[in-house]
């Protein structure tokens, strides 16, 4: 699979120093397209942060699962209006789950932007009414987002479903570029000779044992020629490592594919997985 730096941008981030959450106004809804298969979008806001919740508008399941998309715009709009991946947003809302996102940017994993996912997850629950278990889906730099939130909160986590993720940031996009990537209020504050020394604590294939602990599922699809993200070090290690802690995981090797492309977006073991 090919890949592009379209997988790896972070979206456009409206930051107005807010604590609460609360509807964005309409003129911000440009970068979506509330065009969903099944769906009713509402943009949200949480600690100065743009988010979303598209609802199910058949039928609803009944506790009221969902799935947590990162990046953030992986439900969101193209420059055509579409929605880019609906191939399994779709797929989601038709079960009867409900989808939601939050754009932390390219953080990397850090504590951060895990402060921030946490009152995501508080308003969708408490305010929203969703399951307190959440399903997540990381995609690329989304694993490191994903897993870099659901290890320091095992216990509110049902099962990770995750597409050519990042897992080791040594492998991508690199130690150097932990530091540079993120926002600065994002940032883990950390010259590159401190986050040396304490990466074993913040990259989640070093955090394993937590998420193993609380039973959470976990299910990596990704390809054997994936340059960008390698599966190695990226999918197979983690569920060598995640196995031998006794936890549930497997990975789906596609061969001949890198990183991106449809194959990943229809893949049936992944979409049963996220719905189930």
């Amino acid at each position: 699979m090919t890949m592009t730096n379209h997988y790896l941008r972070p979206l456009t981030v409206i930051c107005l120093a807010l604590l609460s959450a609360r509807p964005l106004a309409a003129a911000d809804d440009r970068v979506y397209a509330d065009k969903y298969d099944g769906g009713k979008l509402e943009l949200l806001e949480v600690a100065g942060r743009r988010g979303f919740l598209v609802k199910p508008t058949g039928k609803v399941d009944a506790a009221r699962r969902w799935v947590w998309v990162a990046p953030m715009y992986l439900a969101g709009a193209n420059d055509a209006g579409q929605v880019e991946h609906a191939m399994y947003v779709d797929r989601i809302l038709k079960a009867g789950l409900h989808v939601a996102g939050v754009d932390v940017g390219v953080s990397c994993g850090s504590p951060a932007g895990a402060e921030v996912y946490q009152k995501f997850y508080e308003l969708v629950t408490r305010e929203r009414g969703l399951n307190p278990k959440a399903r997540l889906l990381g995609q690329s730099n989304g694993g490191l987002i994903t897993y870099g939130w659901a290890f320091r909160h095992p216990e509110l986590v049902e099962r990770i479903g995750c597409i050519y993720p990042a897992t080791d940031f040594r492998t991508w996009p690199g130690l150097d570029k932990v530091v540079t990537f993120p926002e600065p209020a994002l940032s883990y504050g950390l010259s590159l000779d401190e986050l040396t020394r304490r990466a074993a604590e913040f990259n989640p294939i070093d955090n394993l044992a937590p998420l193993a602990r609380a039973g959470v599922k976990v299910f990596h699809i990704h390809g054997d020629q994936d340059v960008v993200v390698p599966l190695a070090p990226n999918s197979q290690v983690f569920v060598e490592r995640y196995r031998q802690l006794g936890g549930d995981a497997a990975v789906e090797i596609i061969p001949g594919l890198g990183h991106g492309g449809k194959e990943f977006y229809n893949s049936e073991s992944l979409a049963k997985f996220l719905t189930e």
